[in-house]
């Protein structure tokens, strides 16, 4: 569907000489398509036979134009040696010779001439040592000429080329091998991601002018940085910004012996202006906290907001330890900063209703059997959105004080709450946790709430962050300052510690399953992947936060496999150790049963379906977070407005089975054209499951289908702006965009352009998806 819509930019005190109609066009662009019965195939996502091998222009992977990074997992198991009849040898090989080589090409369109090539190991037999090279010429008649190679490192699973000044509608060839020091070959499974280049910079450059980008330090993505450095990096983008935002997904730094010693360490600072002379924003250092300075050592999802129109980031380095550095993202904004969302802690209505009402879900049905806390130590939590920073809505806090000293904003250095001197009674069960794993201080201030979960599943999962306020300057306290806390899990078919009350186990642990989460064992200086510095948080009180690994989600998984239909005793507990002048809080979100991911791939680069113009690339995906032992088996549930067969094909049978080892399943989902203006249609996707005590309904998918491309422009068809002043024009709906007239905007080939007209005019934006366009 192609409908003009034309914005008047009316400007203050100049007259609209075109007046307030609008002239709207209507035409909708229907294809036929032809569906072959390939695309009703179920696809297993799971090391694929290699047909691309040997060499052969015909049964090559086609990967199309690019960017074209799909999850599809490919192998290279059994390759043999390809014979091009060109020049065998590549330049960067290992034994320039491709010893067991697959092959793909794509196509370069005019809108992508730079591009990144990735090849990622993947699955349960990863390729290690990947290497690869790209060609261009003429494929048929053995005329392919090596342009650029990459080859990985000893033991790495991943490697990647940039290509600059391609040529537009050309097909370039992917060769991908791998590389042995022995007889063992090192084939496996693997992704190809062909994609625009990111705009990644190094802090020795200097300065950007763009809107976003990426910043490293002087050692790059993989390198540690340098002894006595000195760098500033100074962040002006080109455009109006009213914020820039920069975020360090990890930074490491010198951490010294003594927190409070003498010594510079290597300093990380933000600045609110265009020079070091500018309001200083934060600075992270190797010398831990002081008044000044954010703590040191390292952590993960620390940000900061710049509202000057500019950001400088400074960097120091000493002539001792140099460590890993940091990864920070920028985002420019037209719009003002928006702070996050502020925590909402509830300790005035909290009962076991509510607390039942926080955390139960369909698949683990919950029920509390004991609350041993002081009325002020818990409560439940809530955000409005799930864009929070504790990724979760809603929950339960236990703290060591009191829950509402957990709200934001992070305003006092150390906030707590002494409870009864006379009656601050602790927990046998944390007491042995302190001294089996820290030390072994006595537990007071006990928080503890007692539950039983029904699990209709095979597993038990939550989400949790733990917070403190005795992040940073309290880590490896003398005096014992280490509040602890554990999720205790008792039940049938559980062998836990006999030590522990029902020899249950702790399953409030890091990934690896053993060290137990608690402040000398998640800081700045061990274990600082999975810590947060929140020492600027609107949001939340603590000062530090646990995270996921790297930060890639802002929790933790507290996971325990169980016998279906069974219930299982859960003890959440925190309580104060060595002191109890600082508060200590854990977050629980609700306790869900274990169910598959399930998600759609849009090949379009958009989030819903159209009718003609999408195409038949779209994939849906379930996959396990578990590798299955044993044959697992899911009930799929198909409904919604749209009618299988009629609007959308997904041969996709009543029940799945994932086989041992096997953890996705793909499905094509092909929406179906028509010449009836249908409105938005709905697919639900119902993941099901009986464990032995009645059908559980684990995960519910909803896509929409759409007649065709539906371009918005943010604020409407009428836009406001002084003579002179910059505004940001934002359209969504699309995956390409063209302004017109392209001297109106900054930038006519983006959705979000920033314009500042000297007259009142009219500006039109195309956004396409495939062959089909809105205007």
């Amino acid at each position: 569907m192609s409908r003009y819509f034309w914005a008047d930019l009316n400007l203050l005190g100049f007259e609209n000489q075109w007046g307030l109609g609008r002239d709207i066009q209507h035409k909708k662009m229907k294809q036929a398509i032809t569906l072959l019965a390939l695309m009703l195939a179920t696809i297993t996502v799971h090391a694929q036979i290699p047909t691309n091998d040997p060499f052969d222009c015909a049964t090559m992977v086609n990967l199309g134009e690019a960017p074209a990074c799909q999850p599809t997992v490919y192998t290279n198991k059994n390759a043999t040696p390809s014979n091009i009849a060109t020049v065998d040898t590549v330049s960067c090989f290992q034994s320039a010779m491709a010893q067991r080589d697959v092959w793909f090409r794509f196509t370069c369109p005019i809108s992508l001439l730079d591009v990144r090539v990735t090849i990622t190991g993947t699955g349960g037999m990863p390729i290690t040592n990947p290497e690869f090279a790209i060609y261009r010429g003429d494929c048929l008649f053995d005329g392919l000429a090596e342009l650029d190679c990459a080859s990985a490192g000893a033991g790495q699973i991943s490697t990647m080329l940039d290509l600059f000044g391609l040529t537009p509608n050309i097909d370039y060839y992917i060769r991908v091998s791998d590389w042995s020091a022995t007889a063992t070959p090192n084939w496996g499974d693997f992704t190809v991601c062909v994609d625009s280049i990111p705009p990644i910079v190094n802090v020795t450059q200097g300065s950007s002018s763009l809107c976003a980008g990426t910043l490293y330090d002087s050692g790059g993505e993989f390198g540690d940085y340098l002894a006595n450095e000195d760098h500033t990096f100074v962040i002006c983008p080109d455009q109006q910004s009213e914020c820039i935002s920069f975020s360090l997904e990890y930074y490491n730094l010198e951490p010294t012996i003594n927190p409070f010693g003498s010594g510079e360490g290597d300093q990380l600072s933000f600045y609110d202006g265009d020079s070091p002379n500018a309001p200083l924003l934060a600075s992270l250092d190797g010398n831990g906290f002081s008044q000044q300075d954010i703590a040191g050592g390292g952590g993960v999802c620390f940000s900061v907001q710049a509202t000057s129109g500019c950001l400088t980031v400074v960097f120091e380095s000493d002539a001792t330890v140099q460590e890993a550095g940091w990864k920070g993202t920028w985002q420019c904004s037209s719009d003002p900063c928006v702070e996050m969302e502020t925590l909402a802690v509830d300790t005035l209505n909290i009962n076991a209703d509510s607390i039942v009402a926080a955390i139960s879900t369909g698949g683990a049905v919950v029920t509390v059997t004991d609350i041993i806390c002081d009325p002020v130590q818990y409560g439940t939590f809530k955000f409005a959105t799930e864009s929070n920073d504790l990724n979760m809505e809603k929950g339960l806090l236990l703290t060591s004080g009191s829950a509402t000293n957990a709200e934001g904003p992070n305003n006092f250095g150390g906030l707590g709450t002494n409870l009864d001197p006379f009656d601050d009674p602790g927990d046998a069960d944390l007491n042995y946790l302190s001294n089996l794993f820290g030390s072994g201080s006595e537990s007071h201030d006990a928080c503890i709430i007692e539950l039983d979960v029904f699990a209709a599943t095979n597993e038990v999962v939550f989400e949790y962050v733990f917070g403190s306020e005795e992040y940073p300057e309290f880590i490896f306290n003398a005096g014992g300052f280490n509040d602890i806390f554990a999720f205790l899990v008792s039940g049938p078919g559980i062998a836990g510690d006999p030590n522990l009350s029902n020899s249950a186990i702790n399953i409030a642990v890091l990934p690896n399953g053993i060290t137990p989460v608690q402040i000398d064992s998640v800081n700045n200086q061990a274990n600082w992947q999975y810590y947060r510095n929140n020492e600027l948080s609107q949001t939340i009180q603590y000062d530090g936060l646990t995270s996921d690994y790297l930060g890639v989600k802002k929790s933790l998984t507290a996971r325990v496999p169980v016998i279906p239909c069974n219930t299982y005793h859960l003890k959440l507990a925190i309580a104060d150790r060595g002191d109890e002048a600082y508060d200590s809080g854990v977050f629980v979100s609700e306790i869900k049963a274990g169910s598959p991911d399930v998600e759609i791939q849009f090949a379009s680069g958009i989030d819903y379906f159209i009718e003609s113009c999408t195409g038949d690339d779209d994939t849906l995906y379930i996959t396990l977070s578990e590798v299955p032992t044993q044959a697992t088996t899911f009930n799929i549930g198909i409904g919604g407005s749209a009618t299988l067969g009629i609007d959308y094909l997904l041969n996709i049978p009543p029940s799945i089975t994932f086989q041992p080892g096997q953890t996705t399943l793909a499905f094509p989902i092909v929406p179906l054209p028509d010449v009836l203006p249908e409105g938005t249609e709905t697919i639900l996707i119902n993941i099901s499951r009986n464990y032995g005590c009645g059908e559980v309904v684990l995960k519910t998918l909803v896509a929409e289908i759409k007649d065709g491309v539906e371009v918005v422009v943010s604020g409407g068809d009428t836009l406001t702006v002084c003579k002179g002043d910059f505004l940001q024009l934002t359209a969504s709906g699309a995956n390409t965009y063209f302004w017109q007239p392209t001297s109106a905007v900054s930038n006519a080939y983006i959705a979000d352009p920033v314009t500042s007209p000297t007259q009142s005019l009219w500006v039109s934006v195309t956004g396409a998806v495939g062959a089909c366009e809105d205007t």
